[in-house]
């Protein structure tokens, strides 16, 4: 029964523009209602690479939707195929349910290892027992948010299990009122004193707050500069030159998602801004 209920709000929710499903979404105190009374009520969906990820029947009903994984942000999924290699030490920040963490996973085999950041709760919980269930070895979870301090701090849970972010100190983002507290990180901290291996690549989708993860990896960028994958959001009011100062000072070369998929090598070239840029690729020098 409870299923027919979450398919007819799912079927409703379609027919609303976008708009307006997050204006239901982040009304105050709706996500907290539907996370409860949906909790347990799980779907599988199998990954291009054969694992089973568990979604939320609500809150993750897009996924099924789609049909197939594998033209799920298919750029992105292009550029890690390309770049990841037997034995890497890949982070997925913002893995959400874990698409990329398992395409990291299949990739890197049993010599390398992925650590799947995801502060979302229903994302995280969903993310978790999947990587139970694939029993495997070499993928850790880590439910902190990645950032720029180790501490406290507010998560804005914005449009439902696919948006959330920190709240910065951007003066032009306004926050929703689906506010919760979650455990900062750096990335520098992990490696330093957790015994997180460096990473070799990464994918970065946080929403707004990838200046805050790559001013917090400083110590990284001096021992073992990693492949960065990012998408932007410059839509939301976050500034991409700050981004491009911090690569920049690090030497990596940054191209275009779409170039580097695309031109031949040997007439590749960087892209002198990144505004209106959505992904890029960063290449340490």
């Amino acid at each position: 029964m409870i299923r027919l209920f979450f398919g007819l709000i799912n079927r409703l929710g379609k027919r609303l523009p976008k708009r307006a499903q997050r204006a239901i979404a982040d009304f105050p105190g709706v996500l907290t209602l539907l996370g409860k009374i949906s909790s347990g009520v799980v779907e599988e969906i199998v990954t291009p690479e054969g694992y089973s990820l568990e979604i939320n029947t609500l809150f993750h009903s897009n996924l099924v939707r789609n049909g197939s994984l594998a033209g799920y942000e298919s750029d992105v999924r292009r550029a890690i195929t390309r770049l990841t290699r037997p034995g890497f030490t890949a982070y997925d920040i913002g893995a959400n349910v874990g698409i990329f963490s398992f395409l990291f996973l299949s990739l890197v085999g049993p010599q390398g290892h992925v650590y799947a950041f995801e502060p979302e709760p229903n994302n995280g919980e969903c993310l978790g027992h999947s990587i139970a269930k694939a029993a495997a070895e070499n993928i850790t979870l880590d439910t902190r948010a990645v950032g720029d301090k180790v501490n406290t701090a507010m998560f804005d849970r914005r449009g439902g299990a696919f948006s959330g972010r920190l709240i910065s100190d951007n003066a032009k983002y306004n926050p929703t009122d689906n506010i919760i507290e979650v455990k900062t990180v750096t990335l520098d901290k992990l490696v330093d004193d957790e015994n997180y291996q460096l990473p070799d690549i990464m994918k970065i989708d946080v929403e707004g707050n990838e200046v805050l993860v790559l001013s917090g990896m400083a110590n990284i960028f001096a021992k073992n500069p990693p492949i960065i994958i990012c998408e932007l959001h410059s839509h939301l009011g976050d500034s991409v030159d700050k981004i491009a100062v911090i690569l920049k000072k690090y030497k990596y070369h940054i191209y275009a998602i779409a170039d580097f998929l695309n031109v031949p090598m040997s007439e590749l070239k960087e892209i002198s801004s990144l505004k209106g840029v959505r992904h890029v690729v960063a290449i340490p020098a």
